[in-house]
């Protein structure tokens, strides 16, 4: 019997066991063989002590998995594999191992919490991969040009509701205009919008503003020493994104613009940056009204820090690509069980001036109605404006005030060319990058502008302006200065003036694509106490009998306006033998009114109604204002909703909702609703005095309501296309070609 096997024999046993995967048997022939060299199969069996029976099956499976060669004679005999040669795939797997457990183990180096730096390609290259392909609902990508096929695969494969932002760095600036990029047509498949710039960047990646990846040395002009950063801590992830959201998307400059052939945002559509929010808001809203849109977000009380989930209609935002602030308002339901409604700001990421910071929003069309055909309702409208234009206008006389100012037309001088001529500045957003240039100079902000004309403003001047052009006969009451400005006189030559103080003053700073207004505050001395110490009553009086109507506004201007409806029913009314049949009253937005003065208002028209019919005209923004103070509001009330409710609450004969492009009037027996074809411009200013012009025309003219809610519209769409107070001329000819102007806006919406 053989002596026990020394320690010497154990080890190398038990190692090619453990690590080369061979059993007892196996590592026994193995080491004999590594001992005595070549031997015969009854040699081997002797030397490993196999038995007998086993030493062929256990020879050819070492054979087999490369550690022993045979020699085919007789007797048989086996030698051992070169260990080296036959242990090198063993050292291969555990190479592989080793590679693979590095990967896994990833954290080289601890940067951050939250932050891991990786020194392999491959390790880089997964886990950009695995970023890619777990985004929820955002990604946002800065790539060299020349690294782009890198990820192409990936990127092509994102799901569709996936939003995706891509900024190409390294551009030869040869390919550039300073204005847009060309490149070839696939690179614009690679994301939703894609930008490009011509300096030198990273690579970075950032999914849902929560996990990134910066590999700054993708850079073509950098090491090739590989060295990436894997960031899992969502505030990094944050600043992160906010980088390439911030600081380089505005500086980026589009890549195949003339290829981008995408429409319109739709909704209801989801975002977790403000900016890209409003960004598709501003595209919608310039022809659509703003409480057209509810945004719910989920985000933070910025005096608390609670967590809250709000929604509301949008009714205001400030947002500019080269501004890092963005922010909008909504009237929300403050209180469900009582449908009280405030007003909130909200902002984006650390918002702190704003009510609330929104992390996650949704953006929902408030109504379903299809605004780009002329729907059935509609079509009849305007077949009866057709037929009940009278063949000529100004046959009539008609009251108008009380809302007066002096408008002053300027325009931003950009450039000084010779003396008395000049470059203007076309664009609002060029004025608003001009505003927030001057935050980071040391001297005072200063621009030059120029008045271009001088005209009359408020509610006498833009509807006096179109009676006037249309031959009526007018007369005015208001502030137009003692003695009478000269733009009145002017303008206003030959028609009746009742003037009870100084006119105010607005600057209309002029663009191509909308104003800016700069006004006085409203004069205080508004009211009937004021008029009957100023004027003589029965001048008036002989000026509104025998007129068709008489119109009155503004009430959010003039708190004290009410009582002029008092002192027109009460004082006015027994001096007249042929009193107007007809008030528009227009209120205005009735939130700066003083609560305390609130319900005597609406009691005041409520008693004016009492006397002659009185239609109340307002936009969206003012009728929520109304609702609000009369019942507590609702959400997310649609126009005819509005009408129908308000007329019924302020027991007047009929109230008229409008945005625009659609409005509707409740009558106490029905609610009519009109549409209007889209404007092609953005000229909204002044607007709805254009919109209540028109309607004052239908009431003047006996039109029917129908017929007058067609003709508001005319009124309101030749003056935004035109972007000038409309003729007779265009008033009929928008009117006859009513039905084709929707129809050709299909093909452009």
């Amino acid at each position: 019997m053989s002596d026990p096997k020394s320690d010497w024999d154990i080890l190398p046993q038990e190692i090619l066991e453990e690590n080369a995967g061979m059993s007892p048997y196996e590592a026994s022939v193995y080491l004999a063989l590594i001992r005595g060299g070549k031997q015969s199969m009854s040699e081997l069996s002797d030397a490993s002590e196999v038995p007998r029976q086993r030493i062929y099956d256990i020879v050819k499976r070492l054979r087999e998995r490369g550690f022993v060669e045979i020699i085919d004679e007789y007797p048989k005999q086996a030698y051992p594999v070169d260990p080296e040669k036959a242990l090198s795939p063993i050292q291969d797997r555990i190479r592989r191992t080793r590679n693979f457990l590095e990967d896994l183990h990833q954290a080289v180096d601890e940067v951050e919490e939250g932050v891991s730096l990786f020194k392999s390609e491959a390790s880089i290259r997964k886990y950009i991969r695995r970023i890619i392909t777990t985004a929820d609902m955002d990604l946002f990508l800065t790539i060299p040009h020349h690294a782009l096929d890198m990820f192409r695969e990936d990127l092509s494969e994102l799901p569709s509701d996936v939003r995706t932002k891509l900024i190409i760095s390294e551009i030869d600036p040869e390919i550039s205009d300073g204005d847009s990029i060309v490149l070839d047509n696939d690179v614009t498949e690679l994301a939703d919008e894609v930008r490009g710039v011509t300096s030198s960047e990273p690579f970075i990646v950032c999914a849902d503003r929560k996990t990134g990846f910066y590999w700054p040395e993708l850079i073509s002009t950098q090491p090739t020493q590989e060295q990436g950063f894997y960031i899992t801590n969502p505030e990094l992830g944050l600043l992160l994104d906010r980088f390439l959201s911030d600081l380089l998307w505005p500086i980026a400059q589009p890549v195949n613009p003339s290829q981008n052939t995408s429409e319109l945002p739709t909704f209801p559509a989801q975002y977790i940056r403000v900016r890209d929010c409003l960004a598709d808001l501003k595209q919608v809203t310039a022809d659509r009204a703003l409480e057209s849109f509810e945004i719910e977000f989920e985000g933070y009380d910025t005096d608390t820090g609670e967590a809250v989930t709000k929604r509301g209609i949008l009714s205001g935002y400030y947002f500019s690509e080269f501004d890092v602030r963005a922010s909008f308002t909504l009237d929300t339901v403050d209180e469900p069980a009582t449908n009280e409604r405030e007003s909130v700001s909200v902002g984006g990421w650390k918002a702190i001036q704003e009510d609330y910071e929104a992390v996650r929003l949704t953006v929902y069309e408030r109504e379903h109605r299809e605004l780009y055909s002329l729907d059935t309702e509609t079509r009849n409208y305007v077949k009866a404006c057709r037929e009940e234009l009278p063949n000529s206008f100004g046959d009539r006389h008609a009251v108008i005030g009380i809302d007066t100012t002096v408008d002053r037309m300027r325009e931003i001088v950009v450039e000084q060319l010779e003396p008395g001529k000049y470059r203007p500045m076309e664009e609002y957003a060029s004025f608003r990058e001009s505003i927030i240039e001057f935050e980071a100079e040391d001297s005072p902000p200063g621009m030059m502008w120029a008045q271009t004309e001088t005209t009359p403003g408020g509610i006498t001047g833009h509807m006096g302006e179109v009676f006037n052009q249309l031959d009526y006969s007018l007369a005015f009451v208001g502030n137009f200065g003692k003695p009478i400005h000269p733009v009145f006189k002017t303008a206003y030559q030959g028609q009746t003036i009742f003037s009870i103080g100084s006119p105010t003053y607005a600057d209309y700073v002029q663009f191509d694509d909308g104003k800016f207004i700069l006004a006085d505050l409203p004069p205080t001395n508004i009211d009937w106490e004021t008029i009957r110490n100023t004027l003589s009553l029965d001048r008036i009086a002989e000026q509104v009998d025998g007129a068709e109507f008489i119109a009155l506004g503004t009430w959010g201007h003039f708190n004290s306006l009410p009582t002029i409806w008092d002192g027109i029913r009460m004082d006015l009314w027994p001096r007249l033998e042929d009193p107007p049949e007809k008030a528009l009253v227009l209120p205005g937005d009735i939130q700066d009114v003083p609560d305390s003065e609130i319900e005597n208002g609406l009691e005041s028209i409520r008693n004016l109604s009492d006397i002659l019919d009185v239609t109340i005209v307002t936009n969206r923004t003012q009728a929520d204002s109304f609702s609000n103070e009369i019942d507590g509001g609702e959400a997310a009330m649609s126009l005819s909703d509005m009408a129908t409710i308000l007329q019924d609450a302020m027991e007047v004969s009929k109230f008229v909702v409008h945005a625009p492009l659609e409005a509707a009037l409740g009558n106490g027996e029905e609610v009519l609703t009109a549409c209007a074809p889209r404007p092609r411009s953005v000229q909204i200013t002044n607007v709805d005095d254009h919109f209540n012009t028109g309607l004052a025309l239908g009431m003047t003219e006996g039109l029917t309501d129908e017929a007058s809610l067609v003709l508001a519209h005319a009124v309101a769409g030749v003056f935004m296309r035109e972007r000038e107070p409309p003729t007779e001329k265009q008033i009929r000819s928008f009117v006859a070609e009513y039905d084709r102007l929707f129809d050709s806006q299909k093909d452009t919406k």
